[in-house]
């Protein structure tokens, strides 16, 4: 699905986790079901979308540079708006904010949207940002993240920063672990390759239904005007210097150029949530990013989509 179906979808999903929490979870820990997200589910997906793929598709660093040169050019836009605009202070808190602006929902929307729209072609494209987007902005905020609570400087400290946010990280273990399958070609045991195949697709319905547990809609009238702002960077900004980085190296693969727009036009993606979660910062504020910016991206997704096709 590809359009109005999938954010419907994705809705649907969220409202139930929003009931859930007011009725039968009532008074109960969402806290369980976002390890599970974290530790298992979001490994198998990433795992099974790499070692899948040939390294020759996977990897082609020019393109793939121009990708991170935007998201880190979004998420510095984002947190200097936060830190300047709306007076926030709180490092953390602006590391939180950068992930909010720039990372994607790059599972349920992006993989049927881009591969919908631009078919086979792209299919190696889509998967290599997919990949890059999870393992330098998911394990780039735990880095950040825990290098603020680490006491102390020097060679000790970085260690423990980087076994925190990197060995220990199930995601960048996992993709790791997938990109190293790929080059050997490992074949899998059937066993373990089916317990895959089960276990990856529970990582959308289930971050979602945390995402809507969570939703708090009080938040939205103590940081409206912020919250728009995060919105308006992932939506507009993240997309338009995607395209502009492309343009300006001289990028002219259509496959990657727009599989590369497309994906950063998406709106946040749940597990900037689980994060959020995780840390126990901004979790409520988070929720209603990814919310309002999958609603509005019916039409901003829509108005990229008829631009560049």
């Amino acid at each position: 699905m590809a359009g109005i179906e999938t954010i419907l979808t994705l809705f649907i999903l969220i409202g139930l986790g929003y009931v859930g929490k007011r009725t039968v979870l009532s008074g109960q820990s969402i806290a369980p079901l976002n390890t599970f997200v974290y530790y298992f589910a979001v490994p198998a997906l990433l795992f099974n979308s790499v070692y899948q793929l040939s390294l020759e598709r996977l990897f082609q660093p020019i393109y793939l540079a121009a990708f991170l040169i935007a998201v880190v050019m979004t998420a510095i836009l984002a947190a200097a708006g936060s830190a300047y605009l709306f007076k926030e202070r709180n490092r953390e808190v602006l590391v939180i904010r950068a992930l909010n602006g720039t990372f994607s929902n790059y599972a349920y929307m992006g993989i049927p949207m881009v591969f919908g729209l631009l078919g086979e072609a792209a299919y190696g494209a889509m998967i290599s940002i997919i990949l890059l987007g999870n393992v330098f902005q998911i394990g780039g905020t735990q880095f950040l993240i825990e290098s603020q609570r680490q006491e102390g400087r020097g060679i000790k400290q970085l260690l423990a920063i980087l076994d925190k946010a990197l060995l220990r990280s199930p995601i960048f273990l996992a993709t790791l672990c997938g990109v190293l399958a790929s080059a050997v070609e490992l074949k899998l045991p059937v066993i373990l390759a089916s317990t895959l195949e089960l276990l990856a697709p529970a990582t959308v319905p289930v971050a979602l239904f945390c995402l809507g547990a969570s939703l708090e809609f009080k938040t939205l009238k103590e940081s409206k005007v912020e919250l728009i702002w995060l919105v308006g960077v992932k939506l507009l900004i993240h997309p338009l210097l995607t395209l502009l980085i492309f343009t300006l190296f001289g990028l002219e693969d259509k496959n990657w150029l727009l599989a590369a727009v497309f994906l950063a036009a998406l709106p946040t993606g749940a597990l900037a949530h689980v994060m959020a979660l995780r840390y126990d910062v901004k979790e409520k504020e988070t929720s209603l990013v990814v919310v309002l910016s999958t609603l509005i991206a019916l039409i901003s997704v829509s108005a990229w989509v008829a631009l560049l096709m």
